[in-house]
């Protein structure tokens, strides 16, 4: 199983298309933007979620 999982999430105001965020698995909380800053990671595109996922996924042990 991957660390990470992308997950549809409700846009800011004023956004009228689909936004995503990454989910920590080991943790159960989003990947948070600029720790500690409350606001989640945000991509609003699949792709480039993807794209960060893969870059900061880690092979376990």
């Amino acid at each position: 199983m991957s660390r990470y999982g992308i997950i549809p999430a409700d846009p800011p105001a004023g956004v009228s298309f689909p936004v995503w965020v990454v989910r920590d698995h080991r943790t159960g909380d989003l990947v948070k933007a600029l720790p500690p800053r409350p606001e989640p990671l945000r991509f609003y595109s699949y792709a480039h979620a993807q794209a960060w996922v893969h870059k900061n996924e880690r092979p376990t042990p």
